[in-house]
């Protein structure tokens, strides 16, 4: 117990020192290989092609007062061959990523923890991964990571009368998928 307690103070003091000034570009995140991980036998069609329920990544679904909400949707489809998507079958892949835009670094990653483990934390529980981020919590289809005073979210669902034919993500698609959104979000937006 102490080991863990010591790991995490330790992991808590590393992420306050990331901060994220400029707003963040949720599509801009995944790296080349989000398509091979998550979408195996599938064709990435323009998200609007098909109706889809809209996943609710985090709780707040717009920007507020204090923070900056962008989100990403992607859209694959069962590949029929030849890149012909089938519209029956496909999987949606959301992004969410808040980031609090408190001019006191402090403040705005403890508001980033808090919306990590008290509105999150439901989805799958909160523990520690390691290379993901700070803070991490993982379902098959769901992940969410805080670094700093920025959450990621993502969410991934299947839709369709044949969705049962794509297979299915696994936490190690998710964790890559994840741990790579991450790598590029301390890379290209950290001030």
């Amino acid at each position: 117990m102490l080991a863990s307690a010591v790991l995490c103070a330790g992991c808590q003091s590393a992420s306050a020192a990331a901060h994220y000034p400029e707003s963040i570009d949720a599509c801009k995140l995944p790296g080349p290989n989000a398509h091979n991980q998550l979408a195996p036998g599938t064709v990435e069609v323009p998200a609007g092609s098909v109706k889809t329920a809209d996943a609710k990544v985090i709780p707040q679904d717009r920007s507020t007062e204090g923070n900056d909400l962008t989100s990403c949707k992607r859209l694959f489809a069962r590949d029929l061959g030849g890149g012909k998507p089938n519209m029956q079958d496909y999987r949606l892949v959301t992004i969410a990523v808040v980031r609090f835009t408190d001019s006191d670094a402090e403040g705005s990653a403890a508001k980033a923890s808090q919306l990590l483990t008290d509105a999150l934390s439901d989805h799958s529980g909160v523990r520690l991964v390691t290379d993901v981020g700070d803070e991490a919590g993982f379902s098959e289809q769901w992940a969410a990571v805080r670094t700093g005073n920025v959450v990621l979210g993502m969410a991934i669902a299947d839709g369709g009368t044949e969705a049962a034919l794509i297979p299915p993500a696994t936490l190690d698609n998710v964790q890559a998928v994840v741990t790579d959104m991450t790598n590029t979000l301390q890379r290209d937006y950290k001030g």
